[in-house]
């Protein structure tokens, strides 16, 4: 579905395919305290957060709509404030790869910003996900405005480093089962921000943990079980239920 006419659609030109500008559907206010909970926004001077948040719109997306597509002109960035993006690496032919899927705080698309050129991934919500948009003349103007604000608007890059950083680890655990388990821990919602027992869901298929942790579905399926017998987590169609979130972090860890 196209973007709806709106003044800052207007002015930089539509996000991307099938965004919808619906701000007024979600509450404003409540967008822009999510978004500052944590992520790159949330660290930056309070200079440079007025005026990303002032020239962002808020959008809706629906799981399946691509937000990015890999070849894409350079264009803006955007933060998820609820839901998730997937993250996916285009493969030989034409084939996408699931990498990760980003939570609230995390912003993405930001590759033309830095580097002035074409995209190099493509982003895909798994679920209903809200963002916050910012186009790139807009992000161009606020790092014009001062040596603050162009190193605010520049350090985003970094925290996409450290997602990678955490990903590789990840991969790079031998034991598929910890393997396993370490990417279903690093796309749980909130899962830094309360380590603790409280239970919480994960929207997410089998099929997707797979790619994520480069086994076979009948792999993830096998061991799922396994985790579920143990009592750490339940599992049902297209969800996950991390019911203790300690114990999956220790066996991932390889401690128990």
């Amino acid at each position: 579905m196209p973007a709806l006419n709106c003044r800052a659609c207007d002015k930089y030109g539509p996000m991307a395919s099938h965004g919808r500008c619906l701000g007024a559907n979600m509450d404003r206010v409540a967008a822009e305290r999510l978004i500052l909970q944590r992520g790159w926004l949330s660290e930056q001077p309070e200079e440079a957060r007025a005026a990303v948040l002032q020239r962002a719109r808020l959008v809706k997306h629906d799981a399946g709509d691509f937000v990015f597509h890999a070849g894409d002109e350079a264009g803006g960035i955007c933060g998820v404030v609820s839901g998730g993006i997937g993250i996916y690496l285009p493969t030989e032919p034409d084939g996408l790869r699931l990498a990760h899927i980003g939570r609230r705080g995390v912003w993405f698309g930001y590759g033309p910003l830095i580097r002035g050129r074409r995209r190099v991934l493509s982003f895909s919500p798994t679920e209903t996900t809200w963002l916050l948009h910012v186009p790139l003349l807009a992000l161009q103007e606020i790092a014009a405005a001062s040596l603050l604000h162009q190193r605010a608007v520049l350090s985003v890059g970094e925290y996409g480093m450290d997602a990678a950083i955490t990903i590789i680890e990840n991969l790079l655990v031998q034991n598929h089962a910890r393997r396993i388990a370490g990417a279903l821990l690093r796309v749980t919602p909130g899962i830094d921000e309360d380590p603790g027992h409280a239970a919480v869901e994960v929207i997410l298929t089998q099929s997707q943990l797979g790619e994520m942790a480069s086994v076979g579905r009948q792999v993830v399926n096998r061991e799922l079980q396994r985790l579920q017998a143990r009592g750490w987590i339940s599992v049902s169609y297209s969800r996950i239920m991390v019911l203790n979130r300690s114990a999956l972090v220790m066996f991932a860890q390889g401690v128990t």
